[in-house]
Parts: C-alpha cells; sequence; structure tokens
C-alpha cells in the first residue's frame, strides 16, 4: 500500500515534469523527433513502473486474502475456535467457532468480559482469573486453563483456553491479546476412568459446596459416597452400576433433580431419593419419584438423619445431632 502510493506520487509529479519540459521544447522549436520521442518514452516508464507497482499491492492483497482463507479453513478442520480481547476497552470477540461449540450463533455471545465469567463454572472462575492476571501483568509469557462453560443447551463443555498478549502500551500495560478455545469435552470423558456407583451413594450437585457437606455427613455415618456436579453424567454412571441411594439437587443444568428422580425409576430402581432445594418446591405428593425433601439451607443433623432412617445406621454419639 505505502509503496503505491509513493509510485503514484511520483509517476504524477514525473507527468508534471514532463508537460513542462514538452512546453520547453516546443517553444524552442526543436525537431518534431525531439519534443515527441524522450516524453513519450519518460512517460511510458512512468506508466508501466506505476502499472507494476500496482499489480505487485494486488498481488500482496490476494496472498494476505490467500492466507486468512488457509488459516479459516485449518481452523475449522482443528475445531479451533479464535478470541481477540481489546483490553483498553475491555471488549472479547469470540468467532463463530466458539459459539459454535457451545451451541449459539455467531455474534450471540456478548463482547463482553462480563458474559465471559457468567459462561465459566463457578469452580473454575477462581483459577481462570489468576492465570488471566499473571498474563496482563506480564508474570506469564501465554495463558492456558481448562474451563467448564455453559453451553445453550444448560450443559457443561470442558474447554481448553489459550491466549497470550500481542501489544503493550509505552508503560508496559497489555492492550491487546489474542487466544483459541478448543473443545476437549469428549476427550475427558474417554481419558477419565469410570466412576463405580454400584453400592455406593450418589450426590449431584451443581454447587461444590454443597456436595462437600453431603459427602462430610455420608462418610460420618460409615457411607461410601461418590459426588457430581453434571447430572448427565451421574445419570451415565448410575446406569452402568446402581447405587444404594441417591441424593440430588433440585436446580441443575441440563437436568432437574425430578428428572433425574423420574429417569431413575423408569430405570426400575428402587433406591432412595433425596430431593435438595432452596427454591420453591412442588409437594412430595407431585414427586412421586422422590423418598424425601430437605430445603436448604439444612443442618448437617438433618441430613443425618434422614440417611440414617433409609441405611439403617443410627450414629451412637451425640455430635451427630
Amino acid at each position: 500500500m505505502i509503496a503505491a502510493r509513493r509510485w503514484s506520487f511520483g509517476a504524477n509529479a514525473a507527468l508534471a515534469v514532463v508537460g513542462v519540459a514538452w512546453i520547453f521544447v516546443i517553444a524552442a522549436q526543436m525537431p518534431w523527433f525531439v519534443t515527441i520521442v524522450p516524453p513519450v518514452a519518460l512517460s511510458g516508464a512512468i506508466l508501466i513502473g506505476r502499472r507494476a507497482a500496482l499489480a505487485e499491492r494486488n498481488d500482496r492483497l490476494r496472498e494476505q486474502t490467500d492466507l486468512s482463507t488457509r488459516l479459516d479453513e485449518a481452523c475449522d478442520l482443528a475445531r479451533l475456535g479464535t478470541w481477540h480481547w481489546d483490553i483498553r476497552l475491555g471488549r472479547v470477540h469470540y468467532d463463530r467457532r466458539c459459539a459454535a461449540m457451545l451451541g449459539y450463533a455467531d455474534g450471540e455471545i456478548a463482547s463482553t468480559l462480563g458474559t465471559w465469567g457468567k459462561l465459566v463454572h463457578p469452580d473454575d472462575l477462581a483459577a481462570a482469573r489468576d492465570a488471566i492476571d499473571a498474563l496482563i501483568d506480564g508474570c506469564a509469557e501465554q495463558y492456558e486453563v481448562t474451563v467448564r462453560l455453559r453451553a445453550a443447551d444448560g450443559t457443561w463443555r470442558t474447554i481448553l483456553d489459550r491466549g497470550r498478549v500481542t501489544s503493550r502500551d509505552d508503560k508496559g500495560r497489555a492492550t491487546r491479546a489474542i487466544g483459541i478455545h478448543l473443545d476437549i469435552t469428549e476427550t475427558r470423558v474417554a481419558a477419565a476412568p469410570p466412576v463405580i456407583t454400584r453400592g455406593r451413594w450418589v450426590i449431584v450437585d451443581d454447587d461444590e459446596s454443597v456436595r462437600t457437606v453431603i459427602q462430610a455427613a455420608a462418610r460420618r455415618l460409615g457411607l461410601d459416597a461418590v459426588a457430581f456436579a453434571d447430572p448427565i453424567a451421574a445419570w451415565e454412571a448410575i446406569g452402568a452400576g446402581p447405587p444404594i441411594g441417591i441424593i440430588t439437587d433440585f436446580e441443575m443444568p441440563g437436568m432437574t433433580g425430578v428428572q433425574l428422580a423420574e429417569r431413575v425409576r423408569a430405570a426400575g430402581l428402587g433406591c432412595p431419593l433425596l430431593l435438595v432445594t432452596g427454591a420453591e418446591s412442588p409437594s412430595l405428593s407431585e414427586c412421586r419419584a422422590i423418598d424425601g425433601l430437605l430445603g436448604k439451607p439444612f443442618s448437617i443433623a438433618s441430613l443425618e438423619k434422614w440417611l440414617s432412617r433409609h441405611t439403617g445406621r443410627e450414629r451412637q454419639t451425640s455430635t451427630a445431632r
């Protein structure tokens, strides 16, 4: 582009000089060949040079377009989504592949950091923010973190998120960054060892703190328990081996606790099933698939009492109540 501008300016200036010289030649009554040939030859050379410069510029533009097309095709083949972050404006643009891997249409994910924060699983948010802060502060050359992002259907997709800063201001503050998203959900599932639920209690809640409390209560009663954040993953594990009992949250992405309970009963499993919820819950008469309802916040004593009643394991110490 710069070279073409220089040629354009040079050609116009040269033509102006040739025109002035021609006038002087004619005024001096020189022979026709002196008057015509040199200016024509010079003008032709200038025009040829200008045409070559324009052709070179067009070749560069075609090469850039071809490179962009090949890069786009390579990202499609690798299923890589790309993002561009204008740090000064706080805006992040996600390409169509980033949106598609989560089930959204192109442009449906708003270009704000707040939107990204709402998509990240609460358990992964702190680690992701620490990695981003290290990149922005210059403590790390690259950013890489594995996070779960909420898809359009409410399920969680495991995403490998990588990025790096591409520009900084005079004070060393990051101004722009680029990165990629790679969906590794299936890879993680394939690599993970199967979770055994046969003969164990199954706890299903997307809140890690609640899962921890329930597991602790089960262990106090000498019960073996396994916990899940994703109800769909829990159902798949239950199908592979029936558990002794199930404690599930009501409000969860992808499947409610009642829906999970109905699947369990439809599969012919009669294990005790406790529904834990902090929302307005239907009465037990409307949820025939469940055996108990425990409202949030709940006490350890009330949870242990229900577990003991359905396992025949009463704690003898007063600290359990």
